[in-house]
């Protein structure tokens, strides 16, 4: 789904007292000839924090932030249901989206699931309702996917759609033709080898989101995703 804009800020995220400066810049300036090979991509990111798997985590999402264009057309076309994409539901792939450096959240978080595979790490795409004016009206439209993964034996909370903040790199595009000609455009120029996004920042708070705090703004369809005690309803999630 859109990312939105919050106007409040969250205090307790764990990620927000950590420093990733050495890890986001590694991710950031990948060598061109690792970037279009996704073992070799993940190899490079994560290799000096073999024995760190908070980083390798990071590692991953800070690559996706930094090189994934999130698909605004679509996902506004998807919301309309006027818009049928350029392959089928069940064709669309990581694979695909790591070869045109283009998704909506699904295809995001399915990316960093099968990068966080690569990486020996266990994750899982969560699928839900997310926003901060989800209610009984427009629930349907807020349809969501994020991540969690496990750390240390510990399951966390990770968005990658939500933790990319900045310039969107893909122009305006307002037509099924111009975004069909944008991706066929990204497979032919390959994509995979282009230099990270410029105005690109990471949300922190996107990362090991504590679960009190992601209860307030994403609501997982299976609610042992929430990974709280006690269970908050669907009907209490809504405003």
């Amino acid at each position: 789904m859109k990312k939105f804009l919050f106007a409040f800020l969250f205090i307790s995220f764990a990620a927000l007292g950590a420093n990733y400066s050495s890890v986001d810049s590694r991710a950031e300036k990948v060598p061109a000839k690792y970037n279009k090979n996704l073992p070799d991509l993940v190899t490079y990111l994560t290799e000096p924090y073999a024995q760190n798997e908070e980083k390798k985590a990071r590692a991953l999402l800070a690559w996706i932030v930094y090189h994934i264009d999130y698909d605004e057309y679509r996902a506004e076309s998807a919301t309309r249901k006027k818009y049928v994409p350029h392959l089928q539901k069940n064709q669309i792939s990581s694979g695909d989206i790591f070869e045109t450096r283009i998704g909506v959240c699904e295809d995001i978080a399915g990316l960093y699931q099968r990068m966080a595979g690569l990486a020996g790490l266990d994750s899982v795409v969560i699928k839900g309702y997310a926003g901060t004016d989800v209610d009984k009206q427009n629930f349907r439209k807020r349809m969501h996917a994020w991540n969690a993964v496990k750390i240390d034996g510990k399951w966390e909370f990770v968005d990658p759609t939500w933790a990319i903040r900045g310039e969107n790199a893909v122009k305006t595009i307002d037509s099924k033709f111009q975004h069909n000609k944008e991706i066929k455009n990204r497979m032919r120029n390959e994509y995979q080898t282009k230099k990270a996004r410029k105005n690109r920042i990471i949300d922190d708070r996107w990362f090991m989101t504590k679960p009190k705090e992601m209860i307030k703004t994403h609501y997982p369809i299976d609610e042992q995703w929430q990974l709280l005690p006690v269970k908050k309803s669907f009907g209490a999630f809504l405003k």
